[in-house]
């Protein structure tokens, strides 16, 4: 008796994770549209409002103060923090390679180091109003630096 109870058991628990999967892959599609929507709500950068954390960056960031944005923002524990984060270390990243001599035969490194900038501004899911002009600048100019690069490299 107890070996069909427990047989019958080991049955309905596997015909109630086959029924589960089942109904896990077969979304209504109202229920895709709603994640849809979240999906580009997430990709709209400028979705949160400003908070006195992100003023308080931005100041900074306005000030040309990076080094004190990446002390006290490299812990990341919030959007806030992982957002001024990304900018500083994009504008340090392309100050250094302002001042770097790259090899004109050997691109790849100039190429590489201008990517950094654009994964970090890619990373980056809300910028102020006060900054933004300075981060697209950046980001565009970047991305320029690359393709340039790989055009070069591809040659």
């Amino acid at each position: 008796m107890k070996k069909v109870l427990s047989l019958i058991l080991i049955l309905l628990l596997a015909l109630t994770a086959c029924g589960t999967q089942e109904k896990e892959e077969t979304a209504s599609p109202e229920e895709k549209k709603t994640e849809e929507g979240t999906n580009a709500a997430k990709e709209n950068t400028n979705t949160r409002e400003l908070t006195a954390e992100d003023e308080k960056f931005s100041k900074l960031i306005v000030e040309k103060n990076y080094d004190a944005v990446i002390t006290e923002t490299v812990s990341l524990k919030s959007e806030s923090q992982k957002d001024f984060y990304y900018i500083a270390s994009a504008i340090i990243k392309n100050n250094e390679n302002q001042t770097k001599t790259y090899n004109p035969a050997d691109l790849t490194a100039m190429k590489t180091d201008y990517q950094v900038i654009v994964n970090y501004i890619n990373r980056v899911k809300f910028v102020p109003d006060e900054i933004k002009v300075e981060v697209e600048g950046l980001k565009k100019s970047a991305e320029e630096k690359v393709a340039e690069a790989d055009k070069q490299l591809t040659k």
